[in-house]
């Protein structure tokens, strides 16, 4: 910024814990306030998402309650390094993957009242297959992938299927709820899982491997593999039709896996 006195920056240092406003010039005096949490979530978002104005918009809309339990996850020392608030997710070569876990992202509703996978689960469909396609290990993938291998005559395909009520209406499987399935279904199998890539939509990413994580998997994305990160407009599940409306959704969700 700069006065007709002198000229002045605006240094935010997020390790430091402090917003530094220093000046260059004999009249204007050099101050230091401390970085509110809110500032700080905003600049490493900024950096992850590479959107400085949607980061602002995320943390904006998240309200108090919310910003303290992400506070006690991670204290704001910690917000500029912390993998918790990673939106790029942690790599592993493709030759040591034991095992493959795909993570659904939204669906749509077919004329007749149906689910239908969506552009977006084929796209994951097809990445999945490509990599199977290379390095042959078991895959565990959610109804809406699952199906859609089966069907093209990929092997050795576990379906993470929805939980269906008392009333007979099926239960929303939520991230964690398809981690622990796949656990609870290789258990019983006997299978090791082995080292677990992880394929998912590219913003649902890092919270599928810290989920897989919390669940007691050793999982991160394969090398190479190029994540489908274009939003479905149409999506039957409404926090998955855009950027603006999940990311929120994401954060909030990745409280439990800490």
């Amino acid at each position: 910024m700069y006065n007709r006195r002198g000229v002045s920056f605006l240094a935010l240092t997020l390790g430091l814990g402090v917003v530094a406003v220093a000046t260059l010039g004999a009249t204007a005096p050099s101050t230091t306030a401390p970085v509110s949490y809110r500032d700080a979530l905003v600049a490493r978002l900024a950096a992850e998402y590479r959107d400085p104005s949607l980061a602002a918009t995320v943390v904006t809309g998240l309200n108090d309650d919310l910003i303290a339990k992400l506070e006690a996850k991670v204290p704001r020392a910690e917000v500029v390094s912390s993998p918790f608030l990673a939106y790029r997710p942690p790599r592993v070569a493709g030759g040591r993957v034991g095992s493959v876990l795909v993570f659904a992202f939204g669906n749509r509703t077919a004329a007749d009242g149906s689910l239908v996978p969506g552009p977006t689960n084929e796209a994951l469909a097809k990445v999945t297959r490509g990599f199977v396609a290379k390095h042959h290990v078991p895959v565990y993938a959610q109804t809406e992938i699952a199906r859609i291998l089966i069907a093209e005559g990929v092997k050795d395909v576990v379906s993470i299927d929805p939980v269906i009520g008392a009333d007979g209406k099926v239960v929303y499987l939520s991230t964690a709820g398809v981690a622990a399935q796949v656990v609870d279904k290789a258990r019983a199998a006997g299978h090791e899982l082995g080292t677990v890539g992880v394929i998912g939509f590219a913003d649902h990413a890092v919270r599928c491997v810290l989920t897989a994580r919390a669940a007691g998997m050793t999982a991160a994305v394969p090398k190479g593999v190029v994540l489908p990160a274009t939003y479905d407009a149409q999506s039957s599940q409404s926090w998955t039709r855009s950027r603006a409306v999940y990311l929120p959704t994401d954060l909030i969700g990745r409280i439990t896996t800490l």
